[in-house]
């Protein structure tokens, strides 16, 4: 009985043994491992609808900008673009200005030896207006409230060179600005200087009145040279002259001036550059389509010898009275004034023709004379005698007609104006 005990002892002893030694079960888990991955992307600002530049008092551009169409430019204030600093202006764009008046006035000023590249096209011109002008994008060339005759609410475009003006020492300061600083003075020795590109620029709504009865001009030039290049240009309601030139040389083709209230092209300072195929239509009570004066130079050392040629005037046929004269050449003027057409001229009257420099018919300019070539006045009644009265001059007949319709090829070439607000009213 023992004996068995033991056996039965040893044997589950045994198994026991044998049950421990067994390898457990492996137990396969498959896990799935994702990796994360940080994807970074830039969210696009939205384009604004206006871009304001300045603050209302003055402010530089002493580098590169640009001016782009997928927005409206706002000016604040007098935005001057310094000596080395380059304005961009892309075709199409428009830029609107802040109407502050007297010497907050509102005004775009390249100095000397800076730069502005404001290049529009024939389909999408560059605009410069007022403030509360509504016109958009989507307007074309035409504002749903602005009339062509609005003028006055801001201040203008000035551009200023290093070519020879005819002043006193060869430079001066600006009118309606400052005056002593780098950036208001122009003149120089340099004719050939370029102030960049104007070109397909509709300026308008300008002249506002500043400080001691200055006024801006829509566009001026201050001893801007040859260089520069300025075409298709117009400017709509300008308070006081369309565009003012003090000296210098600028090459000016394909004008349009309509509804300026004093003078439709000014030069002062002894201009030695041209201006040619210009369309000058009159309001009421504008001035003169021509107010033309000398050198400022007290000693005659510096003078002038402009060209304004290809151009045809549409007077007023009911102006005010003392407005809408033809044309004043005075103060010693020098240069050639050819191929011009007057329409609408009925009781209209040259202003005035300076005996001290006149030297009658010529074909070209040329230093110290005065010299005219191919008027045509066109009317059914008008007489010469009349439309000189106011004059010394008495052998106009040698270079002035009155036709009673426009004879082929004379006057503007009206057809590369078809991108113009003055276009888009008459057509």
């Amino acid at each position: 009985m023992k004996n068995t005990k033991l056996v039965f002892t040893l044997f589950a002893l045994g198994s026991l043994l044998i049950s421990c030694s067994v390898e457990p079960e492996t137990i396969i888990e498959t896990i799935t491992v994702t990796d994360t991955v940080s994807v970074t992307t830039t969210v696009p600002s939205p384009t604004p609808d206006t871009e304001i530049v300045g603050t209302g008092g003055i402010t530089f551009i002493d580098d590169a900008q640009t001016w782009t169409n997928d927005r409206i430019w706002i000016m604040n204030g007098k935005v001057v673009v310094r000596e080395g600093g380059v304005l961009n202006i892309e075709e199409g764009t428009i830029i609107k200005a802040q109407n502050g008046q007297g010497v907050e006035a509102t005004a775009l000023v390249i100095a000397a030896g800076a730069t502005i590249n404001a290049i529009g096209t024939i389909n999408a011109p560059i605009i410069f207006t007022d403030i509360a002008d509504d016109i958009d994008y989507a307007d074309g060339i035409m504002s749903p409230n602005r009339k062509a005759t609005d003028t006055g609410k801001w201040g203008g475009i000035i551009v200023l060179g290093k070519a020879i003006v005819g002043q006193d020492g060869g430079t001066d300061d600006i009118e309606g600005i400052a005056e002593g600083y780098n950036w208001t003075s122009y003149g120089g020795n340099d004719d050939t200087d370029s102030s960049g590109t104007l070109s397909f620029i509709s300026i308008r709504h300008s002249g506002t009145q500043l400080a001691g009865g200055d006024e801006i001009q829509g566009l001026t030039l201050g001893g801007v040279g040859s260089q520069t290049t300025i075409d298709n240009i117009e400017v709509v309601g300008s308070n006081d002259d369309g565009i003012e030139i003090f000296g210098g040389a600028a090459q000016i083709t394909n004008v349009v001036i309509l509804n300026q209230r004093d003078d439709a092209l000014d030069v002062d300072q002894g201009f030695r550059g041209v201006i040619s195929n210009a369309v000058i239509a009159m309001r009421s009570n504008s001035d003169n389509p021509f107010e033309i004066d000398g050198t400022e130079d007290s000693n005659g050392l510096i003078d002038g010898s402009f060209t304004i040629k290809d151009v045809t005037i549409y007077a007023n046929t009911d102006p005010e009275a003392g407005k809408n004269f033809l044309g004043d050449w005075k103060s010693d003027a020098t240069g050639l004034t050819r191929n011009i057409v007057y329409k609408d001229i009925e009781g209209l009257k040259i202003k005035g023709i300076d005996t001290d420099t006149y030297s009658g018919v010529a074909t070209k300019a040329s230093l110290n004379n005065l010299n005219f070539n191919d008027f045509y006045f066109i009317s059914s009644s008008a007489k010469l005698t009349e439309l000189f009265s106011n004059t010394e001059i008495t052998d106009y007949s040698d270079w002035a007609e009155v036709v009673t319709e426009q004879v082929a090829k004379t006057g503007a070439d009206e057809s590369v104006f078809s991108w113009t607000l003055w276009n888009a009213l008459n057509n």
